[in-house]
């Protein structure tokens, strides 16, 4: 005779999530985005001067590309920062 283990069924209740989050602006993030924006403008301003005064066309050409690729990074996060501001204004 064997013995059968009982098993004790566990009910699956599904949790109801909500589908969208409200992303909260806060003092935090918004001063995460500031400095991020502040530090990724000032390497683009450093390497567009350097890029500027350089002759030898490989260091010419590496710091136009660290140049545009710094400006990219600061523009997405000027618009984070805007996104940041308006959803602030918007709670209020």
């Amino acid at each position: 005779m064997v013995k059968k283990k009982r098993v004790k069924k566990v009910s699956k209740k599904r949790v109801a999530k909500k589908s969208s989050r409200f992303v909260r602006a806060s003092k935090r993030k918004i001063n995460l985005v500031l400095r991020n924006l502040i530090l990724f403008v000032v390497m683009a301003l450093i390497s567009f001067v350097l890029y500027s005064f350089l002759t030898n066309e490989l260091f010419k050409n590496l710091f136009s590309i660290l140049a545009m690729i710094f400006g990219f990074i600061a523009v997405a996060f000027l618009i984070v920062l805007l996104v940041f501001l308006i959803l602030k204004a918007m709670k209020k």
